[in-house]
């Protein structure tokens, strides 16, 4: 038998402190009470006939009892343990699969998650109260920390939450070491799982599966562009894929703004994937939302996508140039365009964001700060906001081959455009959306407002005379200065603001945090949300759309024997119960004996 708060002194020194008191109590004798009775006849005849032997063991009985009963307290003050009852002491370290998929409804009702947090549970609930416990997660909410206690564990198993997103791995656990500090204890390990998204796990590490096929058809990719040259048209591509092991009909639905919406129904086989375009004309401006449905679906972050259609609108270009006949020709022919023309002697920067335009196009030419809205910049020379650029020889390029899905470059190709290059680019906070870092064409930028810059002359390239200029500009003017729709997974989104409010569809005000110079906020599914900055507003449409994910049936538990159940794990362990909680229920029933005894007269 071992203690688990006290030591062996301490639990000898309180077992003799207790029966020693006990006994104490039980050698004390009231004072005799004293009565005036007007005759001593009646009571010296009860003193002879009364059987002083029957008190004696009467008392003896009540002693007796008491030990028992204050016995049975103290040690269970000790939390004494006997392996036959309570389990061995253990050092058991648990890794809880929380990825996306354990979302998944299994046929029993439970999801995956349950069911792992089930198991879980009956392993922390084994073993003896000096058992040591290591809980983490595949989503790197727990680290590894240490060995705990078990009510500790249990804490921690009632925070740990599924992830939203694919970003899961195996955590390193000290495995290499097979037996605690004092050489007597194995660790063991065990990894309660899916097996899905989770696969590469390491050798000696038990695995306990909680993973059953289910029926899931998901939305994989959902896109929402403006056509080219048509701003008042939308169009949308959208790929579903039958994840499941039989055919199935789905219904689609897409939800607008106005009570604008779509209804089909497709078939699907397994392992089938769909993808078509839908026709949005009858859509206007303001949230849209595709909403699917299965018969038996299981999996639910796949069945819903957001996007957000941007209502059209004048955009105030102001060109800043030297003289560009036909670019100001192209941005006057533009219906959308309220264009202004200024040579770059007679260009200032507005005073408030309230005069700026909603575009500025520079011409070889670069103001002195950022200006205060977009800007897109043709050959610029070097200013302290621009990357740094640097010359070299003069070297014709063809763009052949080049692509990008960059909507700056939506339906435009480059294959026939040539260009002549005179300059190197130094690293910076940009993105190369054509080109190279070393070699950049087009560069994109966010801050500190949106800006877009080509790299060469287009005086000596035929960029300009090419199909795809006209529809580059047109993608210019719908980019640049839109309303900033991002769109994200299911992950941790970061706002380059410290000021911002972010709220979702239903108008409910997403917690956020602030750190540093940013906001950050993560979306636990799929939805679309507003943020709120002092440099403009944002829309954030956050959806799953990763096939990886929504395959919840590619478990490496499929045709793998190697898994063990929770059964098989906990064994060495009669019935888990602990010493001191029988010892304090025997002490009770004593109690109750006592009691009966007592109020027969057979103790006192």
């Amino acid at each position: 038998m071992t203690l688990g708060l006290l030591s062996t002194f301490q639990m000898i020194f309180l077992v003799a402190g207790t029966a020693g008191l006990i006994f104490f109590l039980y050698w004390l004798k009231p004072p005799p009470q004293r009565f005036v009775v007007p005759s001593t006849l009646i009571w010296d005849r009860v003193l002879q006939e009364r059987k002083r032997r029957n008190d004696f063991w009467r008392w003896l009985v009540s002693l007796l009892v008491a030990l028992l009963i204050g016995l049975a307290m103290a040690l269970s003050l000790g939390q004494p343990e006997m392996e036959v009852l309570s389990g061995r002491a253990r050092r058991i370290a648990i890794v809880v699969d929380n990825s996306p998929t354990m979302t998944t409804v299994m046929s029993s009702g439970l999801t995956r998650w349950e069911l792992a947090v089930e198991k879980v549970s009956e392993l922390l609930a084994e073993g003896s109260v000096t058992s040591e416990y290591l809980l983490t997660d595949t989503g790197g909410t727990l680290p590894s920390s240490g060995f705990t206690n078990r009510a500790r564990a249990f804490e921690l198993l009632s925070e740990l939450r599924p992830m939203m997103e694919n970003k899961v791995r195996f955590p390193w656990i000290d495995v290499s070491l097979p037996k605690s500090t004092d050489g007597t204890i194995e660790t063991e390990v065990y990894f309660v799982s899916d097996g899905v998204l989770v696969s590469e796990v390491p050798p000696n590490v038990k695995t306990v599966s909680v993973f059953e096929t289910a029926v899931n058809v998901g939305i994989t990719a959902f896109d929402l562009k403006t056509v080219p040259a048509e701003i008042t048209r939308n169009e949308s591509f959208l790929e579903l894929s039958n994840f499941g092991l039989e055919s199935v009909r789905v219904g689609v639905q897409v939800q607008g703004s106005g009570g604008a919406r779509l209804d089909r129904v497709v078939s699907l086989r397994p392992g089938q994937v769909m993808s078509e375009s839908l026709d949005m004309d009858s859509f206007i401006s303001g949230p849209i939302r595709v909403l699917i449905d299965a018969p038996g679906d299981a999996f639910m972050l796949d069945n819903v996508a957001y996007s957000y259609i941007e209502a059209p609108r004048l955009v105030r270009t102001v060109l800043v140039t030297e003289g560009n006949d036909y670019l100001e020709t192209l941005l006057n022919l533009e219906p959308r365009v309220s264009l202004e023309v200024v040579t770059p002697e007679n260009f200032s920067v507005p005073a408030t964001n309230e005069e700026a335009p909603d575009l500025f196009v520079f011409d070889r030419f670069a103001s002195e700060a950022f200006p205060p809205a977009p800007v897109l910049l043709l050959q610029p020379p070097n200013a302290s906001w621009l990357p740094v650029f640097s010359g070299k020889e003069k070297e014709e390029l063809s763009l052949s081959g080049i692509s990008s899905g960059h909507p700056l470059l939506a339906h435009v190709s480059l294959e026939d455009v040539v260009i002549e290059l005179d300059t190197y680019v130094e690293s910076g906070d940009y993105e190369v959306v054509a080109g190279t870092v070393e070699q950049p064409i087009l560069l994109v930028g966010e801050a500190p407002a949106r800006w877009a810059q080509l790299v060469f002359n287009l005086n000596t390239s035929n960029f300009p005379i090419q199909e795809g200029f006209p529809i580059f500009l047109s993608n210019a003017l719908s980019w640049l200065p839109s309303i900033d729709v991002v769109a994200t997974s299911l992950r941790t989104v970061t706002v380059p603001e410290t000021l911002a409010v972010v709220n979702s569809t239903d108008g409910g005000e997403v917690d956020t945090i602030a750190v540093g110079g940013s906001t950050i906020f993560t979306p636990n599914a799929p939805n679309l949300f507003s943020v709120r900055t002092a440099k403009g507003d944002h829309v954030v449409a956050a959806n799953l759309l990763d096939p990886a994910v929504s395959n919840v049936n590619t478990s490496f538990f499929l045709g793998n024997n190697s898994e063990v159940s929770a059964n098989d794990i906990l064994e060495g362990s009669v019935s888990g119960s602990e010493l001191w909680f029988l010892l304090v229920f025997a002490a009770l029933v004593v109690i109750l004996v006592e009691w009966w005894t007592y109020h027969r007269r057979l103790t006192i």
